[in-house]
């Protein structure tokens, strides 16, 4: 299958925020400004957008053509070759709207507000922004990221440490079993 991979790195910066398209209030100026120095703070100024995305319409029309018994070899032929033509068509349609990285980036940063302007208010955007700015909220800012993938790797040990020692013992005695299933077997076929 034909797969339409584009992987978008935006590393969006205070200028990026100034080509955003919102309706331009001085309130929503100062929120945006907020949700911007939040972000650099935080390192979430930093996105990284990966989209694997396919356009491949031949399946469904050749499903389509095959529920037809009364079409020739040779229509079905020309019908596949427009299928594929159709299908370059559309896949040409999708590249070019993802190879627009400004509509991408401008796309990415209104939905980042969006998400940022449901989530916290203007005042929690001040505090947050003061918090991050003391050391404490430094060093959460770095440790924060990588937390999920700590908190990952050490339950996994755990869990794999803890169900070693649970099933060990039982894993040997089910193998002395075994071993003892085919002894038996052994002896009873010599006469």
């Amino acid at each position: 299958m034909h797969k339409i991979t584009t992987t978008l790195f935006v590393f969006l910066i205070a200028a990026v925020c100034g080509v955003s398209t919102f309706a331009q209030s001085p309130t929503l100026e100062n929120k945006q400004s907020l949700v911007l120095q939040f972000r650099k703070l935080t390192g979430a100024d930093k996105v990284n957008l990966t989209l694997n995305v396919s356009t491949d319409i031949r399946d469904d029309f050749k499903s389509l053509l095959a529920e037809e018994k009364d079409l020739t070899d040779t229509q079905k032929q020309e019908l596949t070759k427009s299928i594929d033509e159709a299908n370059d068509r559309i896949d040409k349609i999708a590249k070019s709207f993802f190879a627009d990285e400004q509509a991408m980036t401008k796309l990415s940063e209104e939905i980042i507000f969006q998400l940022y302007d449901k989530t916290f208010t203007e005042n929690e955007l001040k505090e947050l922004i003061a918090f991050y700015r003391t050391p404490t909220g430094q060093k959460a800012a770095v440790f924060l990221p990588s937390l999920s993938k700590q908190v990952e790797e050490s339950f996994r040990q755990t869990v794999i440490a803890q169900l070693q020692a649970l099933v060990t013992s039982k894993i040997e005695a089910e193998q002395a079993q075994f071993r003892q299933t085919l002894k038996d077997l052994k002896n009873k076929k010599q006469p």
